[in-house]
């Protein structure tokens, strides 16, 4: 019996270990909040260098928004702008200095916040609003940053065409 104690006890510590969350590296981890960015989230998977960030693409529905807000697990988030009135100004990094057209944020025009289109202009036809914004909460600040203006630039295609 003791036995058979100690092996259920051994395979359950095994099973508990492997579906335990696992750090993810250095990469930054960009979420996308629209409709059109969730259509065309092929495209966005190659501008996204797999080995530098991680993508995931959501449709525009305020809730999954939320819980991402609150679940702290993105370090730029592409926000349609449908929704932007969940995402409160006092919680992002500031984008002063980067090129971007800012936007508006609960109806006052702000730099923590940068249109897609002057962002990623070249890869993405969105024919309405969306905006860029980096989260306080992620400790990823500086790399995020430095993402965003690289994408800005254009500089980083790669020969398959990737970005990072």
């Amino acid at each position: 019996m003791n036995r058979r104690f100690v092996c259920f006890a051994a395979i359950v510590l095994i099973v508990l270990a492997g579906c335990g969350k696992q750090a993810d590296d250095d990469r930054l981890h960009v979420m996308a909040f629209s409709d059109v960015l969730y259509q065309q989230q092929d495209q966005l998977h190659e501008l996204v260098n797999e080995a530098e960030a991680r993508l995931t693409v959501f449709p525009s529905v305020l809730e999954r928004l939320v819980v991402e807000l609150a679940g702290h697990e993105a370090d730029i988030l592409l926000v349609d702008g449908s929704l932007t009135e969940a995402i409160d100004p006092e919680g992002l990094v500031s984008l002063e200095g980067m090129d971007g057209v800012p936007v508006q944020l609960k109806g006052e025009e702000t730099t923590v916040a940068v249109s897609v289109d002057s962002v990623l202009a070249t890869s993405f036809a969105l024919d309405h609003e969306a905006v860029l914004v980096l989260p306080v909460y992620s400790d990823k600040q500086a790399k995020a940053k430095k993402q965003v203006e690289k994408w800005q630039e254009g500089e980083q295609r790669g020969v398959n065409g990737n970005v990072g």
